[in-house]
């Protein structure tokens, strides 16, 4: 098992970032960051460079091409962990390379809704529920195993925007768990690639595994959502 105490993070993207400006918000965020890297300038890279976060442009024209980019950058740097909110698919030999160390943050409750249009696929069609799903990234499109999930009430008679928001607010919360689990070595990575989470909760709420509570409640997150 590695000691994910040890590990720094590079972040991935490709798009606006406002998941990663509400993280970058948080002084533990700033210091577990290695590297923000995107494959084209946009706004992820801003706020990073904004936060005076270390930041790298590896211009792609496709998911294969940015993974390859990223293999030369990072082969055999064993101590980094990928949290990515980059909209292609990753491939080998990243993923084989980085085993077990590359996550995503879905717009849906997976197994539900993969690919590129989670929250919107989720809306139209009748399901009752709307959220995210933090998981490993696998050679599949969002098949790899979660590691947290939300699940949150689609109230039609909200606005479409409205609800996008309450799942764009879901994600960051879960980004900032996973991240906060990490900081605090809670995350375990075995030699197979598996991930687990030491001392977990399952009290019933939104979140599964739930939220630290004494944490997030400092942060001014509604107890309901604890």
């Amino acid at each position: 098992m590695t000691d994910t105490a040890m590990y720094r993070v590079v972040f991935l993207g490709s798009t606006g970032g406002a998941v990663l400006s509400r993280l970058v918000s948080h002084e533990f965020v700033r210091e577990l960051t290695h590297e923000v890297v995107a494959d084209r300038p946009c706004g992820f890279l801003q706020i990073a460079e904004q936060s005076g976060m270390a930041t790298a442009m590896l211009p792609a024209n496709n998911g294969h091409e940015f993974s390859m980019a990223l293999h030369r950058r990072y082969d055999g740097m064993s101590n980094l962990i990928f949290l990515s909110f980059y909209t292609r698919l990753l491939t080998n030999p990243l993923l084989d390379g980085h085993k077990g160390r590359l996550f995503n943050c879905h717009p849906s409750v997976l197994p539900s809704f993969k690919g590129m249009h989670g929250f919107d696929d989720t809306y139209a069609s009748s399901s009752l529920f709307m959220g995210c799903s933090l998981h490993q990234i696998d050679a599949g499109i969002d098949t790899g195993p979660c590691v947290l999930q939300a699940a949150l009430p689609i109230d039609r008679r909200l606005p479409k925007a409205q609800l996008r928001h309450g799942v764009f607010l879901a994600q960051y919360y879960s980004a900032l768990q996973f991240l906060l689990w990490l900081k605090q070595g809670r995350l375990v990575i075995d030699a197979t690639g598996h991930a687990s989470v030491r001392d977990l909760q399952f009290r019933t709420s939104p979140f599964s595994p739930n939220l630290d509570a004494d944490f997030f409640a400092q942060c001014g997150i509604p107890n309901e959502l604890i």
